[in-house]
């Protein structure tokens, strides 16, 4: 005679019917409700928190084109699957140091496939802000863990100062020439860490601009905010590769922080929505 089934075993395929049944139908359970036995819950996305406070802030900026970077990062969320009810009215910090802790803790959070996005969103707040000493030193001297991508930070500030020295040199008003290169040595303190974040990485670097002998005025205000578009550029190609070292990718949003200051009042660059863009006319 074939076992009669126990009543736990009854319970237990009733439930697992009735959630089969339901998912079927398309019928959804809510985020906040109240957890139930044997019903998976949704886990937050790493970061989840620190991001929802990023987008808060950004809704709630009057910066320049901080609405279409709330635009990005909503859309980066949804395509994440946060439920839409968190995206719709988020909150925010209130006190600027509430909202750079949040653009931190969303770099050292943020699944590495965000990072690129998250990292030059950080570095384009940090410019806006322009309040440096907010932002959690980055003064640590140690190497990268991916001292590669420290070294192409580093050629591309080479190549930047190059140019810039050269753009000094045809400059025909003693003052340009005199700020351009107080910009170049800016940035050549910039390569200095970076050499040593890069370790034993370093390669020869390729100093490949072309400056016309002449230069007039405008030309070499042009030929200087190219210098600084591609090398933010630069900077920012490295978010990619330090997924597991948040605390180089915080150092590069300084980086990029720095650079923009340093040359601003000589190469001023018009506000894009993210800074690190790669220049269209490169």
């Amino acid at each position: 005679m074939p076992e009669t089934p126990s009543r736990r075993l009854l319970l237990t395929g009733a439930l697992t019917g009735g959630l089969v049944a339901l998912t079927g139908c398309g019928v959804r359970l809510e985020d906040d409700a109240p957890r139930i036995p044997f019903v998976p819950t949704r886990e937050p996305m790493p970061g989840e928190s620190a991001l929802l406070a990023v987008l808060g802030t950004l809704d709630a900026s009057d910066e320049e084109q901080a609405g279409e970077r709330a635009d990005l990062l909503r859309e980066a969320l949804r395509e994440a699957r946060v439920p839409e009810d968190l995206l719709t009215a988020p909150s925010a910090p209130s006190a600027p140091g509430e909202q750079v802790a949040a653009f931190e803790a969303a770099v050292r959070d943020c699944g590495a496939a965000l990072l690129p996005l998250v990292g030059r969103m950080t570095a384009t707040h940090r410019i806006a802000m322009d309040a440096e000493e907010l932002w959690t030193a980055t003064d640590d001297p140690r190497p990268w863990t991916v001292g590669e991508a420290a070294a192409d930070a580093q050629q591309a500030t080479l190549a930047a100062t190059y140019a810039l020295d050269l753009v000094a040199a045809r400059a025909t008003d003693e003052r340009a020439s005199a700020e351009i290169l107080d910009i170049s040595r800016s940035l050549g303190d910039l390569a200095v860490r970076q050499k040593s974040a890069a370790d034993e990485s370093v390669e020869p670097s390729p100093l490949g601009y072309e400056v016309p002998h002449e230069l007039t005025t405008q030309e070499g205000i042009d030929l200087g905010t190219r210098c600084v578009e591609r090398l933010l550029a630069a900077y920012a190609a490295t978010f990619s590769r330090l997924g597991e070292d948040r605390d180089a990718a915080l150092e590069v949003t300084a980086w990029m922080a720095t650079a923009e200051r340093v040359s601003r009042d000589r190469f001023p660059l018009e506000v894009p929505v993210l800074y690190g863009d790669e220049p269209t006319d490169s």
